[in-house]
């Protein structure tokens, strides 16, 4: 075993894969069933037959830098397991803080909430799942991309609580509107030049129609934000995940759909991250 993982190693580093051991010995334990201090510790024993095929094939597709993820159908988010698939993004750490930061926030008991924009259902599942006494609404305009989301609330429990539905996020159900006490979104904000700059992992296999809103990458957010503003109560909140270099494009939208106290907190890096906002009395067109 452990030459097949030195082989697989030294494959993947050929074909530009970071990090090539590590990714190796996890392709290895997803095969395994063990996690990476099993697989470490299993080194000396071989491979069977059919380990070793499988082994192999899922090595070809990291091999062309098919995220991880997806050869698994997993990625951990809020404590949780979540699966995905090309239909979906991979959750992110950066998503974590935005959840985080709804959380922070503390909407009264029985808020409704909606998640713009839901992929794989990440934020709307982890604050159904974190908040028992919180009802949701998620909308998504991809079919694909909802099933998955549908399966993750069905895997958490919180199904019965997350309304979901097919649509798109600058143009919410109007049953909707004045109903929410917080609206919150992780929309597409990379822009076309930034996309072809993007790793393969991600340029090649994350649907582009979920990182990608046009040009400027500043489309989703002028288009939302009128949408938020309508579906909020008077005092609620937005929460918006932001780009690398998407911060005052995103305030400008939010300022001119009517949105007041707007604060931005950093990441972990220190990158402007987080939006929050609250929907006075105002315009929204």
């Amino acid at each position: 075993m452990g030459a097949a993982i030195d082989a697989a190693a030294e494959h993947l580093g050929r074909c530009g894969v970071p990090d090539r051991r590590r990714e190796a010995e996890a392709v290895l334990g997803y095969v395994l069933g063990k996690d990476r201090g099993g697989v470490v510790a299993a080194r000396p024993d071989p491979l069977d037959p059919a380990a070793a095929s499988r082994f192999s094939s899922l090595l070809a597709r990291r091999a062309r830098r098919e995220p991880l993820q997806y050869l698994t159908g997993e990625q951990e988010f809020m404590g949780l397991v979540f699966h995905v698939d090309r239909r979906v993004l991979v959750p992110r750490p950066e998503t974590e803080e935005l959840v985080s930061a709804v959380l922070r926030a503390g909407a009264p008991r029985g808020a409704r909430v909606a998640d713009l924009g839901t992929g794989s259902g990440c934020i709307a599942v982890s604050l159904a799942h974190a908040r028992s006494d919180l009802s949701l609404v998620a909308l998504e305009l991809s079919p694909g991309a909802l099933e998955v989301a549908r399966e993750n609330a069905a895997r958490h429990g919180v199904e019965p609580r997350v309304e979901f539905r097919q649509g798109d996020l600058a143009h919410p159900p109007r049953e909707w509107e004045g109903a929410m006490d917080t609206v919150v979104s992780n929309p597409p904000y990379v822009s076309e030049d930034e996309w072809s700059s993007l790793a393969p992992e991600v340029r090649d296999h994350e649907p582009k129609e979920a990182l990608v809103p046009g040009a400027t990458g500043l489309e989703a957010y002028r288009a939302m934000a009128p949408a938020a503003w309508r579906l909020l109560r008077s005092g609620g909140l937005l929460f918006l995940e932001l780009g690398y270099e998407s911060e005052a494009g995103a305030r400008e939208a939010v300022e001119a759909a009517g949105f007041s106290e707007v604060v931005v907190f950093p990441d972990l890096r220190g990158i402007p991250r987080i939006l929050q906002a609250v929907r006075e009395g105002g315009r929204a067109g």
